[in-house]
């Protein structure tokens, strides 16, 4: 059985990694927590087959540390380096850009470990898939048996079945795991496609329940919406994820008829026990929304392109929830973020527009929308010279930045500021100007 170190301090990539190089690969894997435990583990093994490390750890140059062991002491151990799109500069190390690409990860090992690859495609699945508990939340039963992960060793697992099929359970109880630390569920394989098709079609009856207060179908929309983005970045479009997008994204457009002041309607959200990431899509809908009222815009499709482009402009950075606080050039730089985590959010709009592209449902000029959120023609990182962009890109990017103010002054307190004001300063168009008054003429009236 080969030997594989992993280093990785995200616990839940770690976890991913571990189970499909144990469920594919059948490995002997072990555990580090950075370069100076593994050199001390190679002092005793060093005929260890293969490693597996981020770039770095904290501040510790980890795969730099590892490369210079392996070559000084002439050892037979390949070496796999998450987060790094340098060429390798010797024969056996294989540098991997995206730290998250876990399928990369259990190839790349593969072809290092010398198992062949039809082996693999024919574990193409592992037998019980991870489901976050927090899907559960809006749930009273369910369609399948779902089970729990315990550790039987550093390399074996047990799944223990917690939920039966059909059985009935309440929200607190699901509260009870997520207050124990348990992260995941498990379904097993032939089960999940169905459990998703449940899932997706509950959620739907919840948002589109005709006599739900306002406030319960926010919370509810937020749930779905997390659920979505997330299985959109995992596995892309399906006929559940459009359903529940569509779901949530004419929701919003509803709520927004149905609401006759924007206040009270961004009230509810910005208080609502929702991610931040729905809260924000959520409100610039809404604010690009009542932009559009204002003006008269000649556009029958406005208020669905703007909550399409609401939806999906940080999708890319679902994961990163930090790095879609950066609006500027400026911020950017000043967040101090490594060679990919930079690239990430300097390219995020341009790769959300193409993702968009590929949902069936989105309509036309959404995805444009997307990719000028931060000013720049290309969708590639920021610029305040908007003013020969399309009307709809210009409203789009007055409401996110309004919103973005909005949030951080929740978030940090202090001293309400002149949101208008600043965005007058940013963007001095006249063009431009005409739509931050659009605005303005809203937050007058509530005065």
């Amino acid at each position: 059985m080969a030997q594989v170190i992993l280093i990785e301090d995200n616990k839940t990539l770690n976890d991913l990694i571990s189970i499909n190089l144990t469920t594919y690969l059948g490995v002997d894997l072990i555990q580090r927590k950075n370069a100076q435990e593994t050199l001390s583990l190679l002092a005793i093994l060093p005929n260890i087959d293969l490693i597996i490390t981020t770039l770095k750890v904290g501040d510790e140059p980890t795969s730099e540390i590892l490369s210079r062991y392996i070559n000084s002491n002439k050892l037979e151990t390949g070496l796999i380096v998450l987060g790094s799109d340098e060429k390798a500069n010797n024969d056996f190390t294989l540098n991997i850009s995206n730290p998250h690409d876990w399928e990369q990860v259990v190839h790349g090992s593969a072809k290092i470990l010398g198992i062949n690859e039809n082996v693999l495609a024919q574990k193409a699945v592992p037998d019980y898939i991870a489901v976050p508990v927090r899907y559960f939340l809006n749930l009273d039963n369910v369609n399948c048996d779902v089970f729990i992960r315990i550790k039987k060793s550093p390399t074996e697992y047990q799944f223990v079945k917690r939920i039966h099929n059909g059985d009935t359970f309440s929200k607190e109880s699901i509260k009870r795991y997520i207050d124990q630390g348990l992260e995941n569920f498990h379904i097993a394989r032939d089960s999940y496609k169905n459990f998703t098709i449940f899932l997706s079609n509950r959620l739907v009856e919840k948002i589109e329940a005709p006599n739900l207060e306002v406030t319960q179908r926010i919370q509810i929309m937020g749930d779905s919406y997390d659920i979505a983005v997330k299985e959109i970045s995992r596995l892309g479009f399906n006929s559940e994820t459009i359903q529940l997008t569509e779901a949530i994204i004419q929701n919003m457009v509803k709520n927004f008829e149905k609401s006759p002041e924007m206040s009270n309607l961004l009230h509810k959200v910005i208080n609502s026990k929702t991610g931040l990431l729905y809260q924000r899509c959520h409100m610039t809908s809404v604010v690009a929304s009542e932009m559009i009222k204002n003006l008269k815009l000649d556009d029958n499709m406005a208020y669905e392109k703007v909550a399409y482009a609401s939806f999906f402009h940080d999708i890319m950075l679902a994961d990163r929830e930090e790095l879609t606080k950066i609006n500027s050039f400026d911020e950017l730089e000043k967040a101090n973020l490594n060679e990919e985590d930079w690239d990430m959010v300097f390219n995020h709009a341009m790769e959300a527009s193409i993702l968009l592209r590929k949902h069936p449902e989105a309509p036309p000029g959404a995805d444009e929308i997307i990719k000028h959120h931060h000013g720049a023609t290309n969708g590639k990182g920021f610029s305040n010279s908007i003013e020969k962009l399309p009307d709809l890109s210009k409203i789009f990017i007055i409401a996110h930045h309004f919103v973005l103010e909005l949030i951080r002054f929740k978030e940090l307190g202090g001293e309400p500021k002149p949101v208008t004001e600043e965005l007058y300063k940013r963007y001095p168009s006249p063009d431009v100007a005409v739509i931050i008054k659009s605005l303005e003429r809203t937050l007058k009236k509530k005065k």
